[in-house]
């Protein structure tokens, strides 16, 4: 093989090995997050108190907090009951008593949330709980 041909096959592979290792390098980072949520008991008289415990861990570098959400129909919007603070690569932990104000099904839920700094008014949820259904008697 003629020396010429030889340079520009080497010349090649390294760059075909230098576009693969930066491809490797340059894959997408991803956040690791793990939220628990349980309340009960699941079924209450009317006034009664259900305990609803969430937990929630993020290492991502926003500002973030986990909420325990209620909501009375399956139309209705999703709403904070209790947050823990904001805090930077944490989720946090909320332990809450929810009342049971109406007769009905009552849905609980926990979410993370995460915003661009402590005050954000508007921060995004990253992730829910399976909502569990409670029965008010």
């Amino acid at each position: 093989m003629p020396r010429h041909h030889r340079r520009t096959v080497h010349s090649a592979l390294i760059g075909a090995v230098a576009v693969t290792a930066l491809g490797v390098t340059a894959a997408p980072a991803s956040a690791k997050s793990s939220l628990s949520f349980t309340a009960g008991p699941r079924s209450v008289g009317l006034g009664g108190a259900v305990h609803a415990t969430a937990k929630a861990s993020d290492d991502n570098s926003s500002f973030n907090k986990v909420c325990v959400q209620q909501r009375w129909s399956t139309t209705a919007p999703w709403r904070n009951v209790a947050c823990s603070k904001p805090a930077r690569h944490t989720g946090g932990a909320i332990n809450t008593a929810v009342r049971a104000k109406h007769r009905g099904h009552l849905s609980l839920r926990a979410a993370l949330l995460e915003g661009g700094s402590p005050q954000d008014k508007h921060p995004r949820t990253r992730t829910t709980s399976h909502p569990i259904t409670i029965t008010v008697r």
